[in-house]
C-alpha cells in the first residue's frame, strides 16, 4: 500500500513537472508570436531548464535573442545548436544563423568563415552565398578604412615630428641671434667705454696743460717782480743817495 502511494506521488510529480515545461514553452512561443522577444527569450531558457533530456531549444533561444538584439547570446545559442544537428541542411541553417549574428556584431572575418561552413553543408543555398559575398565586401572595406586610418596617423606623426624639428631649429636660430646681439652689444659697450676713457684722458691732459701754463705764468710773474725789484735797487744806488737819471736806462 505504501509503495503504491509513493509511485502515485512520483507519477503526479512527473506529470506536474512535464506540464510546467510545456506551459513555459507554450508561453515562450506565444510571447515570440506577439513580438515580445525579451519575454520569449526568458521563457525559452526556463523551458529548456525544465525540459526532459533530449529536448534542445537552442534554436528557439538563439532566434529570440537575435530578435531582441542580443547578438552575442544568439551566436552562442546557434553554436550550441549546430553541434546537435543531424542533417547537413539543418547544420547549414545553423551556420547561416551564426554568420548572421556575427555580421550584426560587425565581426566580418568570423562571419565569412561561418557562411563558408554553411555552404560546405549546403552548396546550393543562394542566400548564404549572397551573405558571404556581402561579408567579404564589408571585411575588405573595413581593412581599407583601417589602412587609411593608419596612413593618416603615420602622416600626422611625421608632421608632428617635422613641426617639432622646425620649432627646435627656430629656437636654436633665436638663441644664436640672441647670442650675436649680446656679443654686439658687449662690443659696443666696450667701444663706448674706451671712448669715454679717451675723452676722460683728453680732459685730464687738458687740465694738466692748463695747470702747467698757469704755473709758468706765475713763475714769469715772479721773475719779472724780482727783476723790477732789482732795477729799483739799482736805480736807488748813487752819490748822495739820490736817484741818478740814466739816459740809456741802464747803469753799466
Amino acid at each position: 500500500m505504501r509503495s503504491a502511494v509513493i509511485i502515485a506521488v512520483v507519477f503526479v510529480s512527473s506529470l506536474a513537472w512535464g506540464q510546467n515545461w510545456r506551459d513555459s514553452l507554450s508561453a515562450a512561443h506565444s510571447a515570440y508570436a506577439e513580438g515580445n522577444y525579451n519575454e520569449a527569450h526568458e521563457k525559452f531558457i526556463s523551458a529548456q531548464q525544465l525540459a526532459p533530456e533530449g529536448v534542445d531549444l537552442s534554436k528557439d533561444i538563439g532566434t529570440s535573442a537575435y530578435r531582441k538584439g542580443d547578438y552575442e547570446s544568439a551566436e552562442k545559442a546557434f553554436s550550441s545548436a549546430v553541434n546537435k544537428s543531424e542533417s547537413p541542411a539543418d547544420r547549414a541553417r545553423k551556420w547561416h544563423n551564426i554568420g548572421n549574428a556575427q555580421m550584426k556584431q560587425k565581426n566580418y572575418s568570423k562571419a565569412v568563415d561561418s557562411y563558408k561552413q554553411a555552404l560546405r553543408e549546403n552548396p546550393a543555398d543562394e542566400n548564404t552565398r549572397y551573405n558571404l559575398s556581402e561579408a567579404k565586401r564589408r571585411l575588405q572595406k573595413e581593412k581599407e578604412e583601417q589602412q587609411k586610418e593608419q596612413n593618416n596617423q603615420e602622416n600626422q606623426d611625421n608632421q608632428d615630428k617635422q613641426d617639432q624639428q622646425g620649432q627646435s631649429d627656430q629656437n636654436q636660430q633665436n638663441n644664436q641671434n640672441s647670442s650675436g646681439q649680446s656679443n654686439q652689444q658687449n662690443s659696443q659697450n666696450q667701444q663706448d667705454s674706451q671712448k669715454n676713457n679717451g675723452q676722460n684722458g683728453q680732459s685730464s691732459s687738458s687740465e694738466e696743460q692748463k695747470l702747467s701754463s698757469k704755473k709758468t705764468e706765475r713763475m714769469l710773474d715772479e721773475l719779472m717782480k724780482k727783476e723790477m725789484e732789482t732795477k729799483r735797487r739799482v736805480h736807488g744806488l748813487g752819490t748822495g743817495g739820490k736817484d741818478e737819471q740814466v739816459k740809456s736806462g741802464k747803469r753799466w
